[in-house]
């Protein structure tokens, strides 16, 4: 559509020239667009920008998570099981919104051959993840109730071999 010139008559119908009548309003009108599109697309930007960091700050902490999380297992790996345990609570303190304290407090109660302990702890990742589902793939959860029957496996027969000493004196 032709823009209409300044000096021609104004489409509004008043008679008038355009530049005498709606010119300053129409490019008022324009000038507001043009501001409303400005600030909508620097709101995309600064939007943008804050995903960004939101991401990246996430990150570092999935990172941090991971390290605390993999120490704990070198540390049970080296047989430094107090340091496991203290560095496996302050995974429970430091992330109480993921699974890996309880889980890694159960490898630390495992290596000491506490094996009713550590079933507990699995539980709890169990819980943890039925609470979380979404979270979490379908088979995650078996893995833990396997371990938690062969812990208690492992209760029921050293509770056996006592109840075989005692009955032996």
């Amino acid at each position: 559509m032709p823009r209409t010139g300044r000096n021609d008559p104004c489409p509004c119908g008043s008679g008038k020239k355009y530049k005498l009548c709606c010119l300053e309003k129409d490019r008022a009108a324009e000038f507001a667009t043009a501001v409303r599109q400005r600030v909508a697309l620097q709101a995309q930007k600064d939007n943008q920008a804050a995903q960004r960091k939101d991401y990246q700050a996430a990150l570092l902490e999935s990172q941090a998570l991971d390290a605390a999380s993999n120490a704990v297992v070198d540390l049970v790996h080296a047989g430094r099981l107090d340091e496991a345990e203290q560095a496996a609570r302050e995974l429970l303190v430091r992330y109480p919104e993921v699974h890996d304290g309880y889980d890694r407090l159960g490898m630390v109660h495992e290596a000491r051959g506490q094996f009713r302990e550590a079933a507990d702890c699995y539980r709890k990742v169990i819980e943890f993840t039925r609470a979380n589902p979404e979270d979490y793939d379908a088979g995650f959860v078996d893995s833990f109730l396997e371990l938690i029957v062969k812990l208690e496996f492992c209760v029921a027969e050293a509770e056996s071999a006592v109840n075989d000493a005692d009955r032996s004196r």
